[in-house]
């Protein structure tokens, strides 16, 4: 099933235009990396969408016109390395950021690919700082001769939603892609242990799952996704692997209580709300099961008591994100 009927139409390929860079840092990032894209805009620099660096290039002279001196390289889209090069020789400020997992360097040899060149520039000088949004990364890359510093991403800003949800039974939101670390396939399991109705990004292509078991609402535009997320009882975002997740904050923050792994240091700091909100056998539909039926139960506990969490960390992670891009 389908979650749209009407056709999605490709938006028109346009040059983005370069952002005014009031304060000097201007952030650039791939349009399709939805995380990454997430995680950028939240830190409130402005952002300049390119999936080529390459293409920015010839555009240097337009970014140091808009005001920037320093250009931060969310994760790293192609051709980053020449762009950054070239930045760096127009006498910008290079800084760059990585949003991957170390879980994923051994399988995914293009993000190990992406970290080396980062932490190489930065070992000639084109690079002037690396940053990672996983906890515990830092101090472990210290500790093999490489400085990289620690970000947290900071809480997004979802706007006013219209909130709809409808009558029927309990909706669940797993809206993450299906590959190996996102654990699509167990979630869905669980939610269906429960009665639940799964709503998913995409087709997991398990042939002993029907259609019936699971509705696929579709890569949505960045503007229609929290409308979907809100119109949920509950989301789950028990990943394999994860950083430091940007959908679950986007649901407390739309008033959805989001079940996940404990691989993030999310809600960490607080015992009573992480316990409440994680499960530990992330491979497990019953405990999954069980863990977001304990969660929906508490919703509205869990929900007031993230959001303070995440107005505490959205202050932590603000500071650490001018330390790291105005030392």
């Amino acid at each position: 099933m389908s979650w749209f009927s009407k056709p999605q139409v490709p938006a028109p390929v346009s040059i983005a235009a370069i952002p005014a860079t009031p304060q000097g840092v201007l952030q650039v990032c791939h349009p399709d990396w939805r995380g990454v894209r997430a995680s950028a805009f939240a830190f409130r620099d402005p952002v300049l969408e390119e999936a080529d660096l390459a293409d920015l290039i010839p555009r240097l002279p337009e970014i140091l016109a808009a005001g920037a001196h320093t250009v931060v390289v969310q994760g790293w889209p192609p051709n980053a390395e020449e762009f950054a090069r070239a930045a760096h020789d127009a006498n910008l400020i290079v800084l760059a950021v990585f949003h991957s997992s170390p879980a994923q360097h051994g399988v995914d040899g293009g993000e190990a690919e992406a970290v080396h060149a980062m932490i190489d520039l930065q070992s000639k000088g084109v690079i002037s700082r690396v940053a990672t949004v996983k906890a515990g990364f830092s101090e472990a890359f210290e500790a093999i001769g490489h400085h990289v510093v620690h970000i947290s991403n900071r809480v997004p800003e979802v706007g006013t939603i219209d909130e709809k949800r409808p009558s029927g039974g309990t909706r669940v939101g797993i809206f993450l892609h299906p590959m190996w670390r996102k654990n699509v396939t167990t979630q869905i399991l669980a939610a269906r242990e429960l009665g639940w109705e799964p709503f998913v990004m995409a087709d997991p292509g398990v042939e002993y799952l029907s259609n019936d078991d699971f509705t696929v609402v579709g890569e949505l535009p960045r503007q229609e996704f929290p409308q979907i997320q809100a119109s949920m009882d509950i989301t789950m975002n028990v990943t394999l692997s994860e950083c430091h997740p940007m959908m679950p904050m986007e649901s407390y923050r739309l008033g959805v209580p989001c079940l996940m792994s404990r691989t993030s240091d999310l809600f960490l700091k607080h015992p009573i709300l992480y316990q409440l909100t994680t499960v530990d056998q992330a491979d497990n539909p019953s405990a999954i099961a069980e863990a977001a039926k304990n969660l929906l139960v508490n919703k509205d506990e869990a929900v007031r008591m993230a959001n303070e969490a995440l107005d505490d960390l959205d202050a932590r992670s603000a500071h650490m994100w001018r330390a790291f891009t105005r030392p």
